[in-house]
């Protein structure tokens, strides 16, 4: 009788901390946590030796999806003390009292600076949180290139078997667009340039993966098949390709087959 020996890697997902914080996509404030991905050793796929971080990132409770840890650096609230007004002077009439001379008032101007009212307080505040939210999302780039990686997945499928179908440009709009929210303005180009590039999908997904939940996966795997199925029939080849995106994903392949027979 052989014996097999299944050993392996897995990442491994744990919540570092939780709060609150601004989240782009629900475009309000929303519980967070952090998570810490820790790659491990495996043996019959039971995690048992550490190897090592992956990276972290802060998964939105609301919407789920997905950030690099320095979104956090965003400030959600606007904190303002409206302070009380300043009592009015009294000027008496009175005339055995002297007005007060133009030195003492010019003294006490220079003494007490200008206070601001409370609408020039909220508008300040307002445009250095407007500020705060263009700096983050200048240094915050894995939603631009997490919309990248889709368009370079979703084009593999398109020319996974050798052709283009008008239904899988189709559903390639469709589809991006409501996993992104934006459109691509010339995709035969962008065809073109996959086709040259001619890279393997794990050069694309190695980027974002560690940035990925379970639920941002499954959607990757999910609209790929989506393209795959358009045109009525789905190819073995495609079908292959999907899988590839699975296990760089490190997704089970139980989950990854479900989808595939899901969709098809």
């Amino acid at each position: 009788m052989i014996a097999f020996i299944v050993f392996g890697t897995r990442g491994i997902r744990s919540t570092v901390e939780q709060g609150s914080f601004y989240c782009p996509q629900c475009d309000c404030e929303s519980s967070f946590k952090l998570k810490k991905v820790t790659q491990f050793f495996t043996l019959y796929f039971i995690p048992l030796i550490p190897l090592g971080s992956k990276g972290r990132y802060v998964e939105c409770q609301s919407c789920k999806n997905t950030y690099v840890e320095r979104i956090l650096e965003m400030r959600t609230t606007i904190d303002i003390t409206d302070q009380p007004e300043e009592p009015k002077r009294r000027v008496s009439t009175s005339a055995n009292l002297n007005p007060p001379s133009t030195e003492k008032t010019l003294g006490d101007q220079l003494a007490k600076p200008k206070t601001k009212s409370l609408a020039e307080k909220l508008a300040e505040q307002e445009n250095e949180l407007v500020n705060d939210k263009k700096r983050i999302e200048a240094e915050v780039d894995f939603l631009p290139e997490k919309q990248k990686v889709i368009k370079k997945l979703l084009i593999m499928m398109i020319l996974a078997d050798g052709k283009v179908e008008d239904s899988e440009i189709h559903a390639f709009h469709k589809v991006y667009r409501k996993m992104t929210g934006t459109t691509v303005a010339d995709i035969y180009k962008e065809i073109e340039e996959v086709r040259r590039e001619n890279k393997p999908p794990y050069q694309y997904l190695k980027k974002v993966a560690a940035y990925l939940n379970e639920q941002g996966k499954e959607e990757i795997i999910r609209a790929s098949m989506m393209i795959a199925a358009a045109d009525g029939d789905v190819d073995p080849t495609e079908i292959s390709m999907v899988e590839n995106f699975g296990k760089a994903l490190e997704l089970k392949h139980a989950q990854v087959k479900a989808i595939i027979q899901s969709v098809k």
